[in-house]
């Protein structure tokens, strides 16, 4: 029993710091609101943020590589740090010229859901750098068109993305960002060669962005 006790009464001095700073006012001057690497309100670790830049597909199949890129992304980080995300991508729409005259032409649509980890610290002041990782399922449209005929197939395959940036934390709640994230995804099954002559293709594609970000 006093073995119990003892060890009751070491483990309540060892959390006495954490519990008395959940237990300060969200509003405490001694709380870290932006520019700092720990906000212990976990209340206020929700964000949202957007992502719009440019993709490249890094591929010999599809050599038309600029297309627009677009990402929502809503998460969570404990102690403003780390935490789990979702989201939806979209990668563009590459596209190659088969023959080379014009004549046909094959593009892909790749979209995704994901759903992984994310990470945010401050390195200086209101300086900060972020990363993410995870798990994604896509859904790409295929388009074989030659002349006045045409056909479509559209796939569903598993992948993974990671993606760095650095931002600037412009108020507590709202930051901007300049990010590098690349998605891997299969472009064709083995059912889409009978529909589009195209069978499984695995595709690295870069995609280069502008962000903000919104947390509440």
């Amino acid at each position: 029993m006093n073995k119990l006790a003892l060890s009751a009464a070491v483990a309540a001095l060892a959390l006495s710091p954490v519990l008395s700073q959940a237990a300060a006012p969200a509003d405490d001057a001694s709380t870290a609101t932006y520019g700092a690497n720990v906000n212990p309100n976990w209340q206020d670790n929700f964000f949202v943020a957007g992502q719009l830049g440019q993709t490249q597909a890094r591929t010999s199949l599809l050599d038309h590589n600029n297309s627009v890129f677009q990402n929502v992304r809503f998460g969570w980080r404990w102690n403003g740090i780390v935490g789990p995300e979702v989201g939806y991508v979209y990668l563009g729409r590459p596209k190659t010229d088969v023959f080379g005259d014009g004549s046909t032409s094959f593009s892909a649509k790749p979209r995704a859901l994901t759903v992984g980890v994310n990470a945010k610290y401050n390195v200086y002041e209101n300086w900060f750098v972020t990363a993410h990782a995870g798990y994604l399922r896509s859904k790409t449209k295929l388009d074989l068109v030659s002349g006045d005929v045409g056909a479509n197939y559209t796939t569903y395959n598993n992948g993974l993305y990671a993606g760095l940036g650095v931002g600037y934390d412009l108020t507590k709640n709202f930051s901007v960002g300049v990010n590098y994230d690349n998605y891997r995804i299969n472009t064709g099954n083995s059912t889409s060669v009978d529909h589009v002559g195209i069978g499984r293709n695995r595709v690295n594609v870069a995609a280069y962005s502008a962000s903000v970000e919104y947390r509440f």
